[in-house]
């Protein structure tokens, strides 16, 4: 059939059934027919009528039996449920206490987010590992370090170990990195590193490549550069153990620790994002038959430290905190404002709003009616200053002493077990192989030392109370000032009753016969006129005079 005559056919059917549709809307709605019943001529209609009812009564003792039958059946059921409990709970009573106390467990359990579940991450990344490196950014090395951590990896028996590793060394300048190298180096073993940015992802297999196809040149801003000194020092030190070992990432947050373990295993193993505490658990990465990394989550900053560490080494959100003001200001002072201006290409300003402000209308950030928004461009400086984008780099310290925490003991122990002349060889390779940002275009960075780290759980429950009495005292405090504003109001009020009753005894008189007057438990009338009313005012109309 042709496609013609077809839509013909399906026309004319349409047509059709639109007209039987208007006939039906005249004629109206059907009326349902009426059972006309057994006629009255009809004969034995009597009969007929009582085997109608006999079947209707049969039908409903059918239903009721099969309801009773259901019920029986119910009964039987939960009857047989129940002693089979009894018998469960009789032969195993303790299995049953066991899987309440589970459930009671998993109900204390903390939230994921939640910093008390960080510390216990972290306790046991640190229990757990033969090895642990603490990732440092090459930017500020001496505020991400943490003491605490240190103390307890330095402290714990069972000849644990603690290797330094400088990330992001791309975004440092050559001398500086290597001044740097040079000084952890009398502490600790230290890496330099840099982590890759592009990887493979686990879940894509990989396309073969065709002689058609184009390969893709990998740049050298997306290599990784260290990861065969890691694997060395690793594997050395696995031969004198003659063990397999675990070897445990730490940091603050937004140093590179996923990122890291990621470039070892040259897979996107590992959750990896600007966002702070991205990792929340501990994960436990196989490298080869002999390497386990533990991937940790983000050492907590104490409080206690300055404007600018909790700025940058925080886990928590500042964004949410409504600190965001206060961080771009840290950040800003302990830097030369020429090269903040040069780098982000923006006039002189006075204070941090103003570079906010001025920030934003550069990058396009406005609100509605053309409002420059400050609270976006400051997101986007901290995720610049945190993530591996701005190009900074903090001097070294005047004096170049042991951290107090540590002694030349503690010092000689951690080196034991690695070749630190060819550690330093592989380093200065690395360096060597690295594009480096010129001094002059890097910006100089006064870090703020050491960052104090919490790690107790109990530590975070004091931190808790002593912000719960800040707050109370607050109100106390807040209690006190409505307290004085009412004691005020009442003198106020008693001035202005003892200058009425100066001017206008009379009326004060007929107040006081009133309350007299009026019986116990009775709340007392207000009174309508007004207390600041004169004499004169009072007395104003005499009703003897007729007024035309």
């Amino acid at each position: 059939m042709t496609c013609h005559k077809r839509y013909k056919i399906q026309k004319k059917v349409r047509e059709h059934n639109r007209k039987l549709r208007k006939e039906a809307k005249k004629r109206g709605p059907k009326k349902p027919k009426k059972d006309p019943g057994i006629p009255s001529a009809a004969p034995f209609k009597e009969e007929v009528l009582r085997e109608a009812e006999q079947r209707k009564q049969r039908l409903e003792e059918l239903k009721q039996k099969q309801k009773l039958a259901r019920q029986k059946d119910l009964e039987k059921k939960r009857k047989q449920k129940a002693k089979k409990d009894a018998t469960k709970t009789n032969k195993h009573p303790e299995a049953e206490e066991s899987t309440m106390k589970l459930k009671a467990k998993s109900n204390k359990l903390l939230d994921k987010n939640s910093k008390k579940s960080f510390c216990r991450e972290l306790k046991k990344v640190i229990e757990a590992s033969d090895i642990v490196l603490q990732v440092l950014d090459a930017r500020d090395p001496l505020g991400c370090r943490c003491s605490q951590v240190e103390q307890i990896v330095t402290q714990s028996g069972g000849n644990k170990k603690l290797l330094l590793v400088l990330n992001k060394i791309d975004l440092v300048p050559r001398e500086n990195l290597e001044k740097w190298l040079h000084y952890l180096k009398n502490e600790f073993p230290t890496v330099a590193f840099k982590s890759s940015m592009q990887l493979k992802d686990r879940s894509v297999q990989e396309k073969k490549l065709t002689k058609k196809s184009a390969r893709i040149d990998l740049s050298r801003n997306s290599m990784c550069f260290g990861s065969e000194c890691i694997l060395k020092l690793l594997r050395e030190y696995c031969r004198t153990q003659d063990k397999a070992i675990q070897v445990g990432v730490i940091g603050f947050p937004n140093v590179g620790k996923s990122s890291i373990i990621n470039s070892l295993k040259e897979v996107r193993a590992c959750t990896v994002g600007p966002v702070r505490g991205t990792t929340k658990c501990m994960q436990t990465i196989h490298i080869d038959k002999q390497i386990k990394m533990l991937d940790s989550p983000s050492i907590i900053a104490a409080p206690s430290n300055s404007a600018l560490t909790l700025s940058l080494r925080s886990t928590a959100d500042i964004e949410e905190s409504g600190k965001l003001i206060d961080a771009v200001n840290a950040i800003v002072k302990h830097c030369s404002k020429q090269q903040i201006m040069l780098y982000y290409n923006i006039p002189d300003f006075r204070n941090s709003v103003e570079f906010l402000t001025l920030l934003a209308q550069k990058r396009g950030m406005l609100k509605k009616g053309g409002v420059p928004d400050t609270e976006s461009a400051a997101k986007l400086l901290l995720y610049d200053w945190t993530g591996a984008k701005v190009s900074y780099h903090s001097l070294l310290p005047a004096s170049r002493s042991l951290s107090p925490h540590l002694t030349k003991e503690v010092v000689a122990e951690m080196q034991q077990g690695f070749n630190l002349e060819e550690l330093e060889k592989d380093n200065m390779n690395t360096i060597k192989a690295v594009k480096c940002p010129n001094l002059a275009s890097s910006i100089v960075f006064q870090s703020s030392g050491l960052t104090n780290g919490t790690i107790e759980e109990n530590e975070l429950a004091e931190e808790t109370s002593e912000l719960e009495n800040m707050e109370t005292s607050e109100a106390a405090d807040d209690l006190t000032e409505d307290d004085q504003d009412s004691n005020e109001e009442e003198e106020a009020v008693e001035e202005n009753i003892q200058t009425s009753s100066k001017t206008n005894p009379a009326k004060l008189n007929v107040e006081e016969e009133s309350l007299e007057e009026q019986p116990a438990g009775e709340q007392p009338p207000t009174l309508s006129f007004n207390l600041d009313e004169t004499t004169d005012q009072a007395d104003a109309y005499d009703f003897n005079t007729d007024y035309v």
